[in-house]
């Protein structure tokens, strides 16, 4: 982030950072034990999880979509991205050091889109541009849910 810099005291003086590095500290990093067993299996796993939150995004969004587009579907829409975009980003935080910087960031990616979604909808309550990207993020999460299935696959063969 340009511009945007806090101190943080050490004891050697005053270290600037970034806000980003700021929040990124914030966060407790935790090393999330999916199962018993080699890495491999560790990371079919974590896969797994990630690739049935993507399915399970992309169901409801197309169950949500077959309904009726009005105030209350904008609320339902806008309450559904919120709530994947952040157990996306929580779960791909968790599971990182397992499933590599490509897979994290690619779903990180998606979150962040979902949330700037989430964000349109609350500044402009439009439904017909809400539908367009939402079936844009649901088709987005389709295909992320096909390359963690062949990675689970080649981490399987692997084996």
């Amino acid at each position: 982030m340009i511009g945007v810099h806090l101190s943080r005291r050490c004891r050697k003086g005053v270290k600037t950072v970034t806000a980003e590095e700021e929040y990124a500290g914030m966060r407790q990093v935790r090393q999330t034990v999916l199962c018993p067993g080699p890495p491999e299996e560790q990371q079919r796993m974590a896969l797994w999880i990630i690739r049935r939150l993507l399915v399970q995004f992309h169901r409801e969004w197309t169950a949500l979509r077959e309904r009726e587009c009005d105030d209350a579907w904008i609320r339902a829409a806008n309450a559904l991205l919120d709530r994947y975009s952040h157990q996306l980003y929580d779960i791909v935080c968790d599971v990182k050091a397992i499933v590599g910087d490509e897979v994290a960031v690619e779903i990180r990616c998606l979150s962040a889109d979902m949330i700037k979604t989430t964000n349109i909808l609350v500044m402009l309550g439009c439904s017909e541009e809400c539908c367009r990207r939402g079936d844009a993020l649901a088709r987005e999460a389709l295909r992320h849910a096909e390359r963690c299935h062949s990675l689970r696959r080649a981490a399987g063969a692997a084996r």
